[in-house]
């Protein structure tokens, strides 16, 4: 670990650094409350197109964080461009909390993202009572649990809790008391977070455990979940395989005039496509898969076990989302999930025929399946990715990679050990949000990656 600017020596953050966007400030809010290094953040989410600066999501968090903390801030307000955050001189000691932790958003915004400003010091603070046994902490917050460009209540639950497990997080559950959605009518959902004390490791600055990404290789996928939210609202013009899809049924029916729900179709398309790309990928990547050219179609079909783990019945068109869980042979979790709405640039099907998004329910179905399995596909194996890459593949998903980013560094040894290369990680496979999140722990706690 290199020197660190003295404890407190102001820190400028340029907001537009790589993603320059929300996952900056949401870090080293965290990290000043933490050490007690005092932040300006300029240039708030400089990088996004439209709206740009603080949301009412990050202004919950810097609020919470502030009032526990006894933190003085300037610029706390929607929209400011420049944030001033100045913790306490004790601000790394533990600060009691009594009774549970209760916060409102005012609209549907991200319930994950704030909980992902909060959990690092909540971790910190809770397992700082010497004098006493701790005791989990209880946060509830109300917001959006199904919002653009955010992780889900779905994926939180099923990738991340079990991921923060398997690198040895202390304990943590998350219950799902109401959906809340971004899109369609207005809808303030509610997510409720125990969060059980770390036992402080004396090896690290800040207690945190050690987090080594490079001891785990990317395992072989050997069972997806599928979770389908979606309207039972009725396509006319389908088949009667979509109706009751069938594994390995090779006959379709002629009858098209059987109707089939929008739930009903996203859960046989997934599966359907699922098996398609899986039966191309090597078997290094997915148990059983060939070693050669693709099988036949309907030969092989259960490379993996496919399960239906959820689904669910929404009441409005726009209230879709789809997430694929893989789980792989070392305990991990492979999460990809797609969200009506939440198109990123580039992903318009070309198979619709024309430009622009789909509008009608059959299309818009099809359209989020196939974005969501294509996505899970890249990330199990990009040719392209691989043939360039000296290092291995990070052994979590690309957006689960960047969440674990902060707790690699707080968990650093002090007498930092110099990693040998073999194994590691291939710095090409991280998002930019994995490389904004390591580039503000550098800047906030002077680590060497």
């Amino acid at each position: 670990m290199s020197s660190s600017p003295t404890r407190r020596e102001r820190i400028h953050l340029d907001g537009r650094t790589l993603e320059g966007g929300g996952q900056l400030v949401r870090i080293a809010l965290a990290l000043s409350t933490i050490t007690g290094k005092p932040i300006t953040i300029d240039h708030i989410r400089g990088n996004r197109t439209g709206k740009k600066g603080l949301k009412a999501s990050h202004l919950a968090a810097i609020k919470y964080l502030a009032d526990v903390s006894g933190s003085a801030v300037s610029g706390a307000e929607v929209g400011s461009s420049s944030l001033t955050y100045h913790p306490p001189a004790d601000a790394e000691t533990c600060v009691r909390q009594n009774g549970d932790i209760t916060i409102h958003l005012p609209t549907a915004g991200s319930i994950s993202l704030v909980f992902q400003a909060l959990y690092p010091y909540l971790l910190h603070k809770a397992g700082c009572l010497s004098d006493e046994e701790p005791q989990p902490v209880r946060m509830s917050i109300t917001g959006g649990t199904n919002v653009s460009f955010s992780p889900s209540y779905d994926y939180i639950s099923q990738v991340l809790v079990p991921n923060f497990a398997r690198v040895g997080l202390p304990p943590l559950a998350v219950r799902l008391d109401k959906r809340g959605w971004a899109t369609g009518p207005f809808s303030l959902g509610k997510m409720t977070f125990v969060i059980h004390p770390m036992r402080r490791n004396q090896e690290s600055r800040y207690g945190f455990p050690r987090v080594d990404l490079d001891r785990y290789p990317r395992g072989r996928i050997n069972h997806i979940d599928i979770t389908v939210l979606a309207p039972d609202t009725l396509l006319f013009g389908g088949s009667e395989q979509h109706a009751h899809p069938k594994k390995g049924n090779s006959e379709t029916s002629n009858d098209t005039s059987r109707p089939i729900t929008v739930r009903q179709l996203i859960e046989y398309e997934t599966m359907h496509m699922l098996r398609t790309r899986l039966r191309r990928m090597p078997s290094s990547i997915v148990k059983g898969g060939s070693a050669g050219p693709p099988a036949s179609p309907y030969e092989n079909d259960e490379i993996v076990p496919i399960n239906l783990h959820v689904s669910e019945r929404t009441h409005h068109r726009s209230h879709i989302y789809l997430l694929i869980v893989g789980y792989t042979s070392n305990g991990f979790k492979i999460g990809r999930e797609a969200l009506f709405g939440a198109h990123a640039e580039g992903s318009l099907r070309k198979t619709l025929g024309r430009k622009g998004r789909p509008t009608d329910d059959r299309s818009i179905a099809t359209e989020l399946v196939e974005r969501c399995v294509d996505a899970f596909e890249y990330e199990l194996y990009d040719l392209r990715l691989h043939s360039r890459c000296a290092g291995r593949q990070p052994c979590v998903d690309e957006y689960m990679r960047d969440q674990l980013v902060v707790f690699e560094a707080l968990g650093m040894s002090t007498s930092k050990n110099e990693a040998d290369g073999k194994g590691k990680e291939g710095e090409e496979y991280y998002s930019l949000h994995t490389k904004t999140a390591r580039w503000v722990c550098e800047q906030m706690l002077g680590v060497e990656w």
